[in-house]
């Protein structure tokens, strides 16, 4: 069993990993329907950004809160810049900020990002992928499954998340 859970208490989050079986869930492989690492690193960065008053860090003050390495930390932080929700800024007064409010940021938002589309199968994103939509009863299920799952996500907000985080 695995579960990862977030701590913020004064201003600081704190990530904190239960592992039971640890060497079991190594040799697994973990199936079903999952994020990226990077999109995993991508909402944790987010979140950590809006938890701060100013939604500001540096890249190395994240990267150690977070737990995320810095090389992956880089390379997610160009990811969410170059779709306009962090500035990235060099130098000794440099860091990293959040380009919006956290109550304007959705759980949706950063998942786009990182991944370009939310889907639970490729017939969804692409019509010309499957030959069998024409009398697939399952592919109706998949889009409406995933306009809620859409939905859901936008509905979440990283000032709510943030505000929960500091509450446990």
């Amino acid at each position: 069993m695995f579960r990862l859970f977030f701590f913020i208490r004064h201003g600081h989050i704190k990530h904190s990993c239960i592992k039971s079986q640890k060497k079991s869930l190594r040799r697994k492989a973990i199936k079903g329907l999952l994020i990226t690492r990077e999109t995993d690193y991508a909402i944790r960065t987010v979140l950590y950004l809006s938890s701060k008053k100013d939604c500001s860090a540096r890249a190395e003050e994240i990267s150690q809160q977070m737990q995320i390495p810095k090389s992956f930390l880089r390379k997610i932080l160009k990811q969410l810049e170059k779709v306009g929700l962090v500035q990235l800024k060099r130098g000794v007064s440099g860091g990293i900020k959040l380009l919006r409010e956290p109550a304007e940021i959705t759980l949706f938002d950063v998942i786009v990002a990182m991944e370009k589309a939310v889907a639970l199968n490729r017939c969804v994103i692409n019509n010309k992928i499957c030959g069998l939509i024409s009398h697939c009863p399952v592919h109706p299920v998949w889009f409406k499954v995933r306009e809620k799952l859409i939905q859901a996500l936008q509905e979440i907000k990283f000032q709510e998340l943030a505000i929960k985080g500091a509450a446990s």
